[in-house]
């Protein structure tokens, strides 16, 4: 037994990011440091991983909408983390056999926006099945309108023309130095606060857990800040890009 724990230590050393965020460093890749274990002497590729964490996500969506009460919920939550273990360790994967590349690293953006596309839709039409109001299906369209939008804008707004510099999938992870002014530090409050309900993994397990002590469903609780951290985001940057590109100055 030592000797094993000993290995996913070594493990977890040799394919950890040097800068990540707190649940990746404490919970998740830790636990995805035993997958990648049993992982590395297989002939599976870091990008059949990726697939794989994907289609366990596809499980956990199909639950949202199944399986109704709290119960359900925590069942595709636990789910949505197995998922994300897989997308941790597919990274992972690639550090430790020596087979990282920049087009792996875009596929699983590509596939993390897959996920959050499908889990706003699938969360919305629970609550369809929940209470047979037809607004939420309304809600599961305009949702996935969102994110998708909220997608380009991310792929557009990373692009060296506009940016000025290579922004590189995984950069939001590194941490910001916290500004000086006032109006600096509530900024990158807010920032902070919104990246953290953005990485739902950090938070749906706790969600699903207060789903047995509140009269409505889970569902309910998950959606209002997820969605709602997105609206943020969208309107945020859709104003910044009007602002820089839409000024007469922008052509001189």
């Amino acid at each position: 037994m030592a000797g094993f724990v000993e290995a996913i230590r070594t493990v977890y050393r040799d394919s950890r990011k040097t800068e990540d965020i707190a649940w990746n460093t404490y919970v998740a890749r830790p636990l995805a440091a035993i997958l990648v274990y049993m992982l590395q002497p297989t002939p599976l590729t870091p990008n059949q991983v990726t697939f794989l964490g994907a289609a366990i996500f596809v499980a956990a969506a199909a639950v949202f909408v199944a399986i109704p009460g709290p119960t359900g919920f925590l069942i595709a939550a636990l789910i949505v983390q197995i998922s994300y273990l897989f997308d941790c360790a597919d990274g992972q994967l690639a550090r430790i056999k020596g087979m990282t590349s920049e087009v792996g690293a875009y596929l699983d953006f590509l596939m993390d926006e897959f996920k959050a596309l499908l889990l706003i839709t699938a969360v919305a039409i629970r609550l369809w099945v929940v209470d047979g109001e037809v607004t939420w299906l309304f809600v599961a369209i305009g949702g996935a309108l969102v994110v998708a939008a909220a997608t380009s804008l991310t792929n557009f707004i990373r692009r060296p023309e506009y940016a000025g510099v290579q922004i590189n999938p995984g950069e939001s992870a590194k941490s910001k130095p916290i500004p000086k002014s006032l109006v600096g530090r509530m900024v990158w409050l807010v920032k902070s606060v919104a990246r953290y309900f953005a990485h739902y993994p950090s938070w749906i397990i706790w969600v699903a857990l207060a789903g047995y002590f509140v009269p409505v469903d889970t569902a309910l609780l998950f959606l209002i800040p997820y969605l709602g951290v997105y609206l943020l985001y969208l309107g945020q940057t859709s104003l910044a890009v009007v602002w820089k590109l839409g000024r007469p100055s922008f052509y001189r």
